[in-house]
Order: C-alpha cells, then sequence, then structure tokens
C-alpha cells in the first residue's frame, strides 16, 4: 500500500514539474509556483496568459540592500502589445499582488511608454521615494523581434544603469545611488499584457 502511494506521489510530481505555462493565482499557488521554478535553473518557462507571473520572495530578498546587480535572460516575445504609456514587467519588483506597475526595478518590454516608437527593451530603477517614471529608465532604441530569443542584461554598478542587447550596450544613464533600498518584496516574472518565454534567468549580485 505504502509502495502504491509513493508511486502516486512521484507520477503527480512528473506530471507537474512537465508543466510549462505558469500562472499566478492565490498566494500559496504562487509560492509553490516559484519553488518549483527556483529548482529547475536553465530551464525554459513561457507565460501564455496575459497577466500570468509568478512570484519569488527569494530572488526579491537578493535584490535588497546591495551596492551592484546585474540580470540577464534570453527572452521571446510572442506577442506585441498595442501602444500604451504603460511599460510590460517581465522581471521585476512588485509592492502587492494587485499592483499593476513595479515600485523598484523592472527589466520590461514597452510600446509608446516612454517615448518609444517601436516595442523594445526597457529596464527602470527608482529610489525609495520616487515615483516609478520614466526619469529612471533606460530604454533600448533597437526594435524588439517576435518569436525570436534574445539576449538581455541589465547591470547597475552604484554610478551608471546600463542595457545590453544580444552583448551590446544599448543604452546608458547616470544612476547615483549608495545601495538599493531595502525590501522584502517578491522579484515577478510575467504580470504584463504580452505571451512571452523566458530562459536561463540569472540575478547577480556580486561586482565583476
Amino acid at each position: 500500500m505504502k509502495f502504491a502511494l509513493f508511486l502516486l506521489v512521484l507520477l503527480a510530481l512528473s506530471c507537474t514539474n512537465a508543466k510549462k505555462a505558469i500562472s499566478g493565482g492565490t498566494s500559496e499557488e504562487t509560492n509553490a509556483i516559484a519553488a518549483k521554478l527556483e529548482s529547475a535553473e536553465g530551464s525554459q518557462f513561457s507565460f501564455e496568459k496575459p497577466y500570468s507571473y509568478f512570484a519569488s520572495v527569494k530572488d526579491g530578498a537578493k535584490l535588497s540592500a546591495i551596492a551592484f546587480f546585474e540580470i540577464s535572460a534570453w527572452i521571446k516575445i510572442d506577442s506585441m502589445p498595442q501602444k500604451s504609456d504603460i511599460p510590460h514587467n517581465l522581471v521585476g519588483k512588485f509592492s502587492a499582488d494587485s499592483s499593476s506597475l513595479p515600485v523598484e526595478l523592472s527589466l520590461a518590454l514597452v510600446n509608446g511608454a516612454c517615448g518609444s516608437e517601436v516595442p523594445a527593451f526597457a529596464f527602470f530603477l527608482t529610489e525609495e521615494n520616487y515615483e516609478f517614471t520614466c526619469d529612471h529608465a533606460v530604454l533600448s532604441k533597437r526594435p524588439v523581434e517576435m518569436k525570436k530569443w534574445i539576449f538581455v542584461r541589465a547591470k547597475w554598478d552604484g554610478q551608471y544603469l546600463t542595457l545590453y542587447q544580444d552583448g551590446i550596450a544599448v543604452a546608458t544613464e547616470e544612476k547615483i545611488m549608495a545601495v538599493l533600498p531595502f525590501s522584502d518584496r517578491p522579484v515577478y516574472l510575467g504580470k504584463s499584457g504580452v505571451r512571452f518565454a523566458i530562459n536561463k534567468l540569472s540575478l547577480n549580485t556580486e561586482g565583476l
């Protein structure tokens, strides 16, 4: 009887791990999804429904009270948003599940926001007492191609915020801060109006 129960548990886990589409739900469901992603480093995950997401408390704590960080990932955009003044978060920190915009940082897709003429990548970084605005962003002028894997990297070294696309620096802005503010907010993937896939996400907090 115990052996049969063990087999059923293994089967359930294998079916769960095979699922690639990620959707946020209750906090319990979201935390479970985040734990699965963190234990499957290097795997590809697809957000097939608009505003689907998962939240990682562990990575949120990692991007807190630090003097350097670098976020990198392979990203494939499967649907382009209509023109809007709202950025579409791909990787960012939010204040709560119901928030529509990140409040600390966001690697995002913009189309119309911050004066963008075409869909492009942008990175937003705010200080504790600032609102989330285009004044605190670097914006690529290189159009994003649909259905194509693109290597995107955003780096902040305490003085400059730099956005890279396929290994080339596409935007740099001065952003002098001593450290990022302390925050226990989670890192969210997704929560945007686009369908996309992400692969090999890396969050580095040590200066190179």
